[in-house]
C-alpha cells in the first residue's frame, strides 16, 4: 500500500514539476550516484583545464526523525494535492507508536510524536 500511495505521489510531484530537474531523490531511475558521477566529471574538468574545483557538502542530521507532520501536510496542501490523497497520508503520519526490540525482550510502546516511518 505504502509503495502505491508513494508512487501516486511522485507521479502528480513529477507531472505538475514540483520536483526540480537536478534533484535524484524521489526521481525514478536516478540515485545518489548520478551526483557523484556529476562531481567526478566536474573534478576531472577542472584538472584538464589546470582549474579549481570547489565543492560544498552537508548532511542533515535525523532528518527522517525531525520531520514536522504539519509542516508536511502544509506542503503537500501547498502543492495543491487534495482529496484522499493527503488524508490518507494524514492518517498514516498520525497516532504511530514504535518499540525497540533488543534480542527477545521489547520495550514498551513509545508515540512517535515527530519524524516519519523509514
Amino acid at each position: 500500500m505504502e509503495r502505491m500511495i508513494n508512487d501516486r505521489l511522485v507521479w502528480y510531484l513529477e507531472s505538475n514539476k514540483l520536483l526540480t530537474s537536478v534533484q535524484c531523490g524521489f526521481h525514478k531511475h536516478r540515485s545518489t550516484t548520478d551526483h557523484l558521477v556529476c562531481l567526478e566529471t566536474f573534478v576531472r574538468e577542472a584538472f584538464v583545464q589546470q582549474q579549481h574545483c570547489v565543492a560544498v557538502f552537508f548532511d542533515l542530521e535525523k532528518a527522517y526523525d525531525t520531520m514536522w507532520e504539519y509542516g508536511i501536510m502544509q506542503d503537500l496542501h501547498d502543492a495543491g494535492l487534495r482529496g484522499r490523497l493527503p488524508l490518507f497520508i494524514e492518517g498514516f503520519l498520525s497516532n504511530r507508536q514504535f518499540q525497540v526490540r533488543l534480542s527477545a525482550y521489547y520495550s514498551q510502546l513509545f508515540d512517535q510524536e515527530m519524524g516519519v516511518p523509514q
